[in-house]
């Protein structure tokens, strides 16, 4: 069945393979070699044109350098406003003139100077006069800008033709001061034949005279369209491209397509006008002839491929399908169980190293199972892993053996597994610290007691490990059990030993502070009872009885202490014959002097030792404090009761005094814990 699939796919891939190909290979062999071929006559002609232009502006710029000085001609400038200019410089004036004429060979045929209404006031040649009122080469003078240059526009204005070929001006302010606009007081205009420029524009030629170059000067003249001399832009069938006067200063050509033509143009980058730009002119089907070949070439090529693809896509078919429907069979037995079946692939391709890679795996995994279950079986460790997966919970042997819990019964959502095995109190914590662990998607250790199969509770160490996806939802969590009970008893029992005096077993000093502190704290808005009890005459004891006796005094003094305190608070030794003990039970806090006096008259009724033959009345003076009426910490309400303590050593021992401010003003009553 899987077999006929694949077939029935790879035939189905053979034809869109070969249908496909030959159609986008057509239509995009056609655009791609349509665009090349109008890309290659487009760039060609914009590198004529602008090859073209940049000749035009160099011969341009050669008049304009000369209009540029006679622009700042002082003579010129007086001139042009009308002003006296005596013979001399006017003389000067005109030799200039005719210099320039001469040097141009007769390119340039005229100059006349204006005031700044564009009335005539010089002209070289005497073919323009005052009589005539303004410049007849322009318009309204106010467009005159301060140097610009004009194709002839004696259609506009209907003046008559005063010369023999089409002319062109080059007009420009006549300023004293280069770079002050106020010293002018006209125009100077150089009247140029087009002779240079038509015959630069015949030159440009190309298609057999199909394609050529043409000059607007942005103001509805131009020169060379269709090889004509100058005509208006309305005249032209691309008036619109002529006309524009859309600013271009980076010289872009700009693309127009237009009955039958196509084309570019760009503005002329060293002229100082602005508007001129030339314009390429060719057919729309100059490219057309150009793409046929390439278009036979590429369906050639196509049908080329298409066979090829079918001789490859059968050959494909063969190769894979056999080898794929051994390896289906393989996977399905050993899905099943069958973990000694192995891929067996003779073709030697990449389906027989993916069966040899396969299998290598495979190996491992059956490798790293095995390794996994003789760990878990010879190792006190117990091993658990949920896979949220699979919706499974797998434990290793000596874990079921030493719990009774079944996993199947465990819930992986929450991780509610190994609270069944543990106390109450444990179990609670436990449910926490799995919570966190699922939601940070983090490791965890943790200690807890568990019940073991035979009910004894033990301490265990739990370690898990949370692992997630890519896009961090958990996957699985695999974690270890220890047994710590023996390391954990032993670390509280030395706990224990460390916080407790020897001799009296009672509190040591350090412990009870610190216990104090906890119970004020814990009890801030509640009396907490500190006693401060010193035997009296102990070194007496001491010297006549001997220091076992007195050892056996101090745990007799502590026995009765510890009497006193059972369930309603805690004592401690702070060394020698001092004790202290903290009440905070409110009915004994209430009767601590009824406590007091009770435990002074029992230490008296005295310490009695057959062995020793012994009988001691000891005697014992108590101070007492308050919190937090004598103190906000533990150490303060101590040292209030230490100085009660010794207010009774100084006013005859043997009794009890409750902490009064003053009992500190006394003499002889410092005492430094």
């Amino acid at each position: 069945m899987q077999s006929l699939k694949i077939k029935a796919i790879l035939r189905y891939l053979m034809l869109i393979v070969i249908i496909v190909p030959i159609v986008i290979v057509g239509v995009v062999g056609f655009f791609s070699m349509s665009g090349f071929a109008n890309s290659t006559v487009e760039q060609y002609a914009r590198s004529i044109g602008a090859a073209q232009g940049s000749v035009i502006d160099q011969v341009i710029g050669q008049y304009e350098r000369d209009i540029y000085t006679f622009s700042c001609d002082e003579q010129i400038n007086s001139l042009a406003g009308s002003l006296t200019v005596n013979e001399e410089n006017m003389a000067h004036i005109e030799k200039n003139f005719d210099n320039v004429i001469k040097r141009f060979e007769n390119d340039v045929l005229n100059f006349v100077i204006t005031d700044k209404s564009g009335a005539v006031v010089y002209d070289h040649e005497g073919k323009h006069s005052k009589d005539k009122g303004a410049f007849f080469g322009f318009g309204e003078i106010e467009t005159l800008g301060t140097n610009q240059i004009y194709l002839s526009s004696i259609y506009q204005t209907g003046a008559e033709h005063e010369y023999e070929t089409d002319i062109f001006y080059i007009a420009r302010a006549t300023q004293s001061d280069p770079t002050d606009a106020s010293t002018s007081r006209g125009y100077v205009i150089a009247v140029i034949s087009t002779s240079r420029i038509s015959e630069l524009l015949q030159n440009t030629k190309f298609d057999n005279g199909n394609g050529y170059v043409a000059v607007s000067d942005g103001k509805g003249m131009v020169l060379g369209y269709n090889n004509s001399a100058i005509q208006k832009a309305d005249a032209t069938d691309l008036s619109g491209i002529f006309n524009s006067t859309e600013k271009n200063n980076e010289n872009k050509p700009i693309d127009f397509a237009q009955n039958g033509k196509i084309g570019c143009y760009g503005r002329f980058t060293g002229l100082t006008s602005s508007n001129w730009k030339w314009v390429v002119v060719y057919p729309a089907g100059i490219a057309s002839s150009q793409i046929l070949l390439p278009i036979l070439i590429s369906i050639a090529v196509m049908l080329v491929l298409g066979v090829l693809c079918m001789l490859i896509g059968t050959k494909i078919t063969n190769t894979i399908v056999a080898p794929m429907n051994v390896m289906i069979e393989n996977m399905k037995e050993i899905k099943d169980g069958d973990r000694d079946k192995r891929f067996e692939i003779n073709t030697k391709n990449e389906l027989h190293e993916m069966a040899i890679l396969f299998n290598g795996l495979l190996d491992e995994v059956c490798m790293s199972e095995e390794l996994h279950k003789t760990i878990s079986d010879i190792s006190d460790n117990m091993l658990f892993e949920w896979d949220f997966a699979k919706e499974h919970m797998y434990v290793s042997d000596n874990f079921i053996e030493r719990f009774d819990i079944n996993p199947a019964e465990c819930q992986l959502a929450n991780g509610k597994f190994l609270d069944k095995v543990m106390t109450e109190e444990y179990a609670e914590q436990y449910k926490r610290d799995i919570s966190t662990l699922l939601k940070n998607r983090t490791g965890h250790s943790g200690e807890y007691q568990m019940l073991t199969k035979a009910g004894t509770v033990v301490w265990f160490t739990v370690r898990a490990q949370c692992i997630t996806d890519r896009l961090g939802e958990p996957l699985r969590v695999i974690g270890v059990v220890t047994d710590i009970d023996s390391e954990k008893k032993m670390e509280l029992q030395l706990s224990e030993r460390a916080s407790y005096d020897f001799l009296s077993q009672l509190y040591n000093r350090s412990t009870f502070e610190k216990e104090l502190q906890s119970e004020i704290e814990r009890n801030a808005h509640s009396q907490v009872g500190v006693l401060f009890i010193d035997v009296d005459d102990f070194k007496f004891i001491n010297d006549r009885f001997g220091h076992s006796v007195g050892d056996e005094v101090i745990k007799y003094v502590s026995g009765c202490i510890k009497q006193r305190v059972k369930g309603s608070g805690f004592a401690g030794r702070f060394g020698g014959d001092e004790f202290v003990l903290c009440i905070t039970d409110p009915g004994q806090i209430q009767d601590i002097e009824s406590l007091s006096l009770d435990l002074i008259d029992e230490l008296y009724s005295g310490y009695h030792s057959e062995l020793a033959n012994v009988s001691i009345n000891i005697k014992a003076s108590i101070g007492i404090a308050f919190s937090p009426e004598h103190g906000e910490n533990g150490k303060q309400v101590v040292a209030a009761a230490d100085e009660a303590m010794y207010f009774v050593k100084k006013n005859g021992k043997a009794n009890y005094h409750i902490y009064q401010p003053e009992d500190s003003q006394m003499e002889g009553l410092q005492h430094t814990l």
